[in-house]
């Protein structure tokens, strides 16, 4: 009887109850069960964020691309921004290869505080797993900034007109940024219905962040006090190891690509113990 009823206590919780292991190993299972689900869920998340319009999917692709065109014609023909001797392409390849990371990192994170406030109804229900709520959304997001990372090396490849064997380390540096966002989101998705403003911070930090990274311009160009900023920003490692291999072509930056790992790993691992630890209340506090 007492078997049965911590049986019950379990699935009232939502939890199956073969999820044993490490926070992570027991995410990782359920998401790897749940994989057709995740995928169903963020095909429809990114056909009806433009249902009924004309143009549908291409709005997701279009805004983006025409951000970068806006800060290309901003910095190359008003500011007249140069960085290097290869004249206005090189501040190009200097720009994109610091943007398209932190677009994809700006999408992700100014979703994730909102994951299980705008699924609500599903976190109510009783065995449904969260987490792959939190996956969707890297997953759609992933769709979507995967062109335009492919249009940038596309362009670095054309501009250039040579492929920088530093290119071979690009998946790497991908990783650790997948990690690295799946660890905030993990962690944002499970205080928010805590912390109601969580969002709101994290939409100032997205706005204001952008102009504290080496993405628009070289830390040299940076009065002292903006340059220490730089240097002690976590993100900043994120853009240099984004820039060694697709701008620099070498690691010129070995702070970076020991921060990052280490960065990446210890947000997993708090996201993971944080949202393990809150999700089964989840449904009581929304």
């Amino acid at each position: 009887m007492m078997h049965e009823a911590h049986d019950a206590s379990t699935i009232r919780r939502g939890v199956a109850s073969a999820e044993n292991g490490s926070d992570i190993t027991g995410l990782l299972r359920s998401l790897l069960r749940h994989r057709t689900l995740i995928r169903e869920m963020a095909r429809r998340e990114l056909t009806d964020m433009h249902a009924g319009q004309a143009a549908g999917f291409v709005w997701l692709i279009l805004h983006p691309l025409l951000l970068f065109a806006v800060y290309a014609c901003l910095f190359t023909f008003v500011f007249k921004v140069r960085v290097g001797d290869r004249g206005p392409s090189d501040y190009l390849v200097y720009l994109f290869s610091g943007l398209a990371p932190w677009l994809l990192t700006q999408d992700i994170l100014s979703r994730a505080p909102l994951i299980m406030i705008a699924n609500v109804s599903i976190v109510k229900k009783v065995m449904f797993p969260t987490e792959a709520l939190v996956a969707k959304t890297l997953l759609a997001s992933l769709t979507v900034q995967f062109i335009l990372f492919a249009a940038v090396v596309f362009y670095i490849v054309i501009a250039r007109q040579s492929v920088p064997s530093t290119f071979l380390l690009f998946p790497l540096v991908f990783v650790f940024h997948l990690l690295l966002l799946w660890g905030l989101s993990l962690l944002l998705a499970a205080i928010t219905p805590y912390f109601r403003d969580i969002p709101e911070f994290v939409r100032v930090f997205l706005t204001i962040n952008i102009y504290l990274m080496p993405i628009m311009y070289l830390p040299d160009m940076a009065p002292d006090m903006l340059r220490m900023i730089l240097n002690v920003n976590p993100f900043s490692a994120l853009i240099w190891c984004y820039q060694d291999v697709l701008y620099f072509g070498d690691i010129a930056h070995p702070g970076a690509w020991l921060a990052l790992p280490a960065l990446s790993v210890a947000l997993l691992v708090a996201g993971s113990y944080v949202f393990v630890r809150l999700r089964h209340h989840f449904a009581s506090v929304l």
